[in-house]
């Protein structure tokens, strides 16, 4: 009588983690990282946006857009080892800095907010 309820318990469970599975946010199971999250940014109309993405956050994306349209004016993003920026929608990525260092010895948002006003022209 036991071994009835116990496979019935397990496939219970199965299906549980199954149905978990399947109702996570695309990337949920990935591991490190976080969502994102707005940071101070003083233009009307855009948000700037952050995201770690592992490397106990040495690894991290930022960008401006557009609030209305969600269009991308511009990202800085750090690998673990190198800063990248990107101008523009459809810009190319170039290397920003050799390393990460400038953002991770001070206040990073604000270095990170400096960085791509500075890209921006403003």
């Amino acid at each position: 009588m036991q071994a009835p309820i116990q496979r019935l318990f397990c496939g219970l469970v199965i299906a549980a983690l199954g149905c978990a599975g399947a109702i996570a946010p695309r990337g949920a199971q990935a591991g490190g990282g976080t969502g994102s999250y707005p940071l101070g940014w003083s233009r009307p109309g855009e948000v700037l946006e952050y995201r770690s993405c592992g490397c106990a956050d040495a690894c991290w994306v930022a960008q401006v857009k557009n609030r209305q349209t969600r269009q991308t004016l511009a990202a800085l993003r750090c690998d673990c080892a190198k800063a990248y920026a990107t101008v523009g929608a459809r810009g190319r990525e170039r290397v920003y800095a050799e390393t990460c260092a400038a953002f991770e010895a001070g206040d990073k948002s604000t270095a990170i907010q400096q960085s791509l006003e500075a890209l921006l022209d403003r």
